[in-house]
């Protein structure tokens, strides 16, 4: 039999109205009540009456979308391509931004599920794949830049070609006689952070550099952010042997490099070549313009648009994903050391 509500308040050891109140996203929850009651929820295997009421024949008209970071532009540039599509299919968009952070993801989805949305794009934190899981099989989801490894879920995914594009950026560096090249990355728990380290991976055993827990010129932040770029090129720059060249694994590691470059005044690519996975927004205008591997988030937007209408037409539709090779524009800031 399904569980019930009085099922998860059982073993949560909470009043069947506070877990109402977490399942609809109430601000009056301690954290560890919530984190309780979301543990009662995976152990039972609960589906909230709201994933039900979402399986309703009347449509909301309305989509999520959920991603980890709305500052960075990257997010932004799909944001706006995806509401224009779905607005033209009149549809609604709900947007929110988690922050890497597992319950404020959980809170957003159920908070979206109270809404009787038809539909979820999700840039997932990698932190709540069981319950992502249990969710796909009643709600149409499609995932971007993130996938969930993991057997059960029912969906769909795009993305660029992490692990390819970060290859490519090495390689060029190594042709160019670069051989200290500093990675700032994030494996943690999402998906294009360890495809990524992989890409680096394959391109410099190519050369016959083995890439492992001892290769000194590998920083990997807890999550990708300005301030983490800006610590890790601190470290990789503080070195007694510096490297002659950085890749950045997203334009946000990106930005945080580039501030401490400009504040210690390290001069790009006189001094330290620079590369990112994914381009800084307007950086054309910069004295120095970022070589960068194209990313491509209106397409990704157009593609994660197609699928989320296409799959709320047919649920049942098998998984489908789409990934989309990215482009290595060197620009002018590297230099060749050889």
């Amino acid at each position: 039999m399904a569980a019930t509500i009085k099922d998860v308040a059982k073993i949560a050891k909470v009043s069947v109205s506070t877990v109402s109140r977490v399942i609809n996203n109430e601000s009056n929850v301690k954290p560890e009540t919530f984190r309780l009651v979301q543990d009662a929820i995976k152990i039972c295997n609960y589906v909230p009456n709201n994933f039900a009421r979402g399986l309703k024949s009347s449509s909301s008209k309305t989509i999520g979308l959920l991603v980890s970071d709305i500052s960075n532009s990257h997010f932004t540039v799909m944001a706006k391509r995806i509401e224009t599509i779905l607005r033209e299919n009149d549809f609604n968009m709900i947007i929110c931004s988690t922050d890497e952070n597992k319950q404020q993801e959980m809170r957003y989805i159920n908070h979206l599920m109270s809404q009787q949305i038809d539909g979820l794009i999700l840039n997932t934190t990698g932190l709540n794949n069981e319950e992502i899981i249990n969710i796909s099989q009643h709600l149409p989801i499609v995932l971007i830049e993130r996938r969930i490894n993991e057997p059960g879920f029912h969906g769909d995914y795009v993305s660029s070609n992490n692990r390819e594009g970060i290859r490519q950026l090495t390689s060029n560096l190594l042709a160019l006689g670069h051989r200290k090249i500093g990675f700032i990355n994030c494996e943690g728990t999402t998906s294009t952070g360890q495809e990524r380290f992989k890409g680096f991976q394959d391109a410099m055993s190519e050369i016959g550099i083995g890439i492992d827990k001892c290769y000194p010129y590998h920083y990997s932040c807890n999550t990708f952010s300005i301030d983490n770029g800006f610590r890790a090129c601190r470290t990789l720059m503080q070195m007694m042997e510096r490297p002659t060249a950085i890749i950045a694994a997203n334009n946000t590691l990106a930005i945080g490099t580039l501030q401490y470059l400009r504040l210690n005044h390290i001069q790009i690519p006189d001094e330290i070549s620079l590369l990112s996975y994914g381009n800084i927004e307007n950086s054309e205008l910069f004295f120095v313009e970022l070589g960068h591997a194209t990313l491509n988030p209106v397409t990704i937007a157009e593609k994660a648009a197609d699928f989320i209408l296409s799959r709320i037409e047919g649920p049942s539709l098998n998984n489908r994903e789409s990934i989309f090779e990215p482009t290595v524009l060197l620009k002018s800031s590297v230099k060749s050391i050889l």
